[in-house]
């Protein structure tokens, strides 16, 4: 039977923070983190995470596309990338009106923790990373939730 040894999440509501987050084509950017204990190689390591991101709808075509990184102990493009997800949508002209459209990203990753970070508290980032074109604003709700079961 598993248990769990540790658990921790960071939820960041829709409006609250610094949401919403206008993203320009480039920079990947840190969401939020999290920290979990790492005690052996026999564990295993469940990370989940859910953004909710906005679109506008203009009258020329746009295709949104985002990376999304889970990341260890740094935000940064030197800090290791755990888990990575691309999501994306193809918009055509829009001749009515400009409108927002929201759009929901989940997934979740799972892992055996390598040998070098047994016995250590290791961070966990959740970034974003705008590649397509169009105006993208993630307004939440943001979650990541981690926990280590042995």
């Amino acid at each position: 039977m598993l248990n769990i040894l540790d658990f921790d999440k960071e939820e960041i509501p829709i409006g609250s923070g610094s949401l919403p987050l206008n993203l320009t084509p480039g920079p990947e950017l840190a969401l939020t983190s999290i920290f979990l204990n790492i005690p052996s190689t026999n564990v295993n390591l469940l990370i989940s995470a859910t953004v909710g991101w906005e679109v506008q709808l203009l009258n020329q075509t746009i295709i949104p596309e985002l990376i999304f990184r889970i990341r260890r102990g740094g935000s940064g493009s030197s800090s290791p990338i755990v888990f990575q997800i691309q999501d994306s949508q193809y918009l055509p002209d829009f001749q009515q009106f400009i409108m927002p459209i929201n759009f929901n990203t989940s997934f979740d990753h799972s892992e055996n923790p390598s040998p070098s970070i047994v016995g250590s508290y290791q961070q966990y980032y959740l970034t974003v990373q705008q590649i397509g074109i169009g105006n993208v604003s993630i307004i939440g709700p943001v979650n990541l939730t981690g926990m280590i079961l042995g």
